[in-house]
């Protein structure tokens, strides 16, 4: 017996080939191509950031959910970690472990409250808790450590600054779980209830779907791997600060998001491994110039890319592809 062959099958297929050899490539690259431990972090850096785009992704991309909460989870994410093992004394790695469990639960209660908010409700509902969250980090100085933040472990007994390439492969085997666990999730049933609720939501309620609590598992979901992120950040620097809660950091996870293609599977990785090293180079040469560049070209992709790389990349394809498969006599 034959398995049986769709055109959907094929591109699931042809994504997943595609994921293994990128995955791949990266897994390779600090042994034959990274000489300098500078690019090395900007690559731990770039999928910190994958990694949070995919999440924002999971939200806006697939459910139409405007939320700015991920810098708010962010920061809870590095606090809760940094505060536990201050005060019990377990190790970063136990620490971001239980910091992934809080935030999730924190995500849990953050979308039973506010996930029956729609659009711009939402947006400024999750915008205001998230500036709660940084002035509650700032405001509280006994336990923060206020505005300069507090010192904490390394997630290894050997410094990021020493030896870069575990931090590497540490951030590579989270980015490539949370890549893979997202392509299963929006690929299996549930995402495509997901995609039901993005595109007309009265007529996925007609069909029977659970549009509330759909909407409460992917925030959840998402809201996981941003605790898990969160953790992993300060434990690499070794320091936490209400800076992790700053808006810019959801202006560059917006940006990798929209860039790379909304609702697609490679676009938030494409876009941030665009996004995150650009803004670098940008801010190398004037930091202040640095947010409005950003801004700047989400509005550029708005207008003339809607579909992001992923969009022009899969056209650009179509046209050679046509050209080959049907030249002009």
């Amino acid at each position: 017996m034959f398995a049986k062959f769709s055109l959907g099958n094929f591109r699931e297929d042809r994504q997943i080939q595609i994921a293994i050899i990128f995955f791949a490539i990266l897994a390779v690259m600090p042994l034959i191509a990274f000489q300098q431990s500078y690019l090395m972090w900007v690559i731990i850096l770039t999928m910190f950031y994958a990694l949070l785009a995919i999440s924002w992704n999971l939200l806006l991309g697939y459910t139409q959910l405007i939320s700015f909460a991920h810098t708010g989870l962010l920061a809870m994410g590095g606090y809760f970690s940094v505060l536990f093992i201050k005060y019990t004394g377990f190790s970063p790695i136990i620490g971001l472990l239980v910091s992934a469990v809080l935030v999730t639960v924190a995500g849990f209660l953050l979308g039973c409250a506010c996930l029956r908010l729609r659009g711009v409700y939402l947006a400024l509902t999750t915008w205001g808790l998230s500036g709660a969250v940084q002035l509650i980090l700032m405001a509280e100085y006994e336990i923060t450590g206020g505005s300069t933040g507090l010192e904490t472990k390394f997630l290894l007994p050997i410094t990021p600054f020493t030896a870069p390439q575990y931090y590497y492969y540490i951030a590579l085997a989270l980015f490539a779980t949370c890549a893979m666990t997202t392509y299963k999730l929006i690929n299996s049933k549930y995402g495509l209830y997901l995609r039901a609720i993005g595109d007309d939501e009265e007529a996925a309620a007609a069909c029977g779907v659970n549009i509330v609590k759909l909407r409460i598992f992917i925030f959840t979901i998402s809201s996981t791997w941003v605790g898990v992120a969160g953790a992993f950040y300060v434990h690499f620097l070794g320091y936490v600060s209400p800076a992790l809660a700053d808006f810019s950091i959801m202006i560059t996870i917006i940006a990798s998001t929209i860039l790379g293609g909304l609702g697609t599977f490679f676009g938030p990785i494409l876009g941030a491994f665009v996004m995150w090293p650009l803004s670098e180079v940008i801010r190398a040469y004037s930091a202040s110039l640095q947010m409005l560049v950003i801004s700047l070209l989400i509005l550029i992709s708005l207008k003339f890319f809607r579909n992001g790389f992923v969009g022009a990349l899969s056209s650009l394809h179509r046209r050679i592809r046509q050209k080959w498969l049907h030249p002009k006599m």
